[in-house]
């Protein structure tokens, strides 16, 4: 529709009220009324481009041979002078109109390039800013767990720990220990991942019982913060890479056990249809915002970023999360009513057929 008005209507309306005012002139005996409809195909080809340029020219043209200029009542065509003012308006009317559209056209480009060029400062911006935040979490989170296991460790060495609290202090070493490492191991794989070095190890499986593994070792998780889980697991058969599929199913609970409140509930479900193996694990924790829902499998993404906030983590799980999903030919998708309204990971792989 717009096409049609620039192109169209505006040339008509525009060269109109040329003739309007050619011939308001005119009557009150002004000569040489011809030029004014340059500002109408001025106008138009401002407007519509080459095209509406154009198109006010002929109008412009017609109008005035219809309308403005007296014919020879002998042959009802325009004398010699006026055929040529037609002819150079004609001349003048497409070169005004090229130029104006050319104009035009710089003009858009260079406001297109003003605009990509704010949205690649912006973007520039907002990735220094999430850089910058990364490594002041980063160095947070290796560095709470290290804490842990050097005062533990002088404890025990120094023989500070009483005999009967020795195995719960190396529980609480080990705990830190595996904390730590699960964030080096995220941050090899998302190296892995950006340099295109990921190996999977495809092979014929049971999604269900992937799934009833990853929950067996958390359950410790579970209890210790009073969550209770329900499952549902249908046997349903892909190809994958039970390894990787573990983690994916990990980085999913142990991202619901992060949001929901002590004593919440988190549903995880394995089902299929003919073509899909479906993964859904859905908690009634804190829920996601509208505003930040586009942006949860961005890496270094956190709804909240400050090293102070209670949950921890680098902003990597949900990141590796999509990408080992993708890997396997699967679909992640993530939705939310909104704060406290919980949260729903909807995780789709092809089936092996039959399975």
């Amino acid at each position: 529709m717009s096409g049609w008005v620039h192109g169209f209507i505006v040339p008509l309306a525009s060269s109109f009220a040329a003739l309007g005012a050619a011939t308001a002139l005119q009557a009150f005996g002004a000569s040489q009324v011809l030029f004014l409809f340059v500002p109408a195909v001025m106008i138009s080809a401002w407007y519509g481009g080459r095209t509406g340029g154009l198109v006010a020219t002929a109008i412009s043209v017609l109008l005035q041979l219809a309308f403005v200029i007296d014919p020879d009542r002998a042959t009802w065509w325009p004398s010699p002078g006026d055929a040529l003012s037609v002819l150079i308006f004609a001349g003048i009317g497409i070169s005004i109109g090229f130029v104006a559209a050319d104009h035009r056209r710089a003009e858009r480009d260079r406001e297109r390039a003003l605009r990509v060029a704010e949205a690649a400062r912006h973007d520039a911006e907002i990735s220094s800013r999430l850089k910058d935040q990364f490594l002041a979490t980063l160095s947070h989170e290796l560095r709470t767990p290290l804490n842990a296991v050097l005062g533990w460790a002088r404890m025990l060495v120094n023989h500070q720990v009483e005999e009967e609290k020795v195995p719960a202090a190396l529980a609480m070493i080990e705990r830190n220990a595996q904390a730590q490492k699960q964030l080096v191991d995220d941050l090899l794989d998302v190296s892995a991942i950006i340099s295109g070095r990921l190996r999977l190890d495809p092979r014929d499986i049971d999604l269900a019982e992937v799934v009833r593994a990853a929950i067996d070792s958390m359950k410790l998780s579970f209890e210790a913060r009073h969550l209770r889980i329900e499952q549902q697991l249908e046997p349903v058969r892909i190809v994958g890479d039970p390894d990787r599929l573990r983690q994916v199913v990990w980085n999913l609970l142990s991202n619901a056990a992060k949001f929901t409140p002590e004593g919440g509930d988190i549903y995880i479900q394995v089902d299929r249809d003919v073509t899909t193996a479906r993964l859904s694990v859905r908690d009634t924790g804190r829920g996601i915002g509208a505003e930040f829902l586009p942006h949860v499998f961005e890496p270094f993404r956190q709804a909240d970023s400050s090293i102070t906030r209670a949950s921890g983590g680098l902003g990597l799980g949900l990141s590796l999360v999509r990408h080992l999903v993708e890997a396997h030919g699967g679909t992640v998708t993530v939705t939310s009513e909104g704060p406290m309204q919980g949260t729903t990971f909807m995780v789709a792989f092809p089936r092996v057929g039959g399975g």
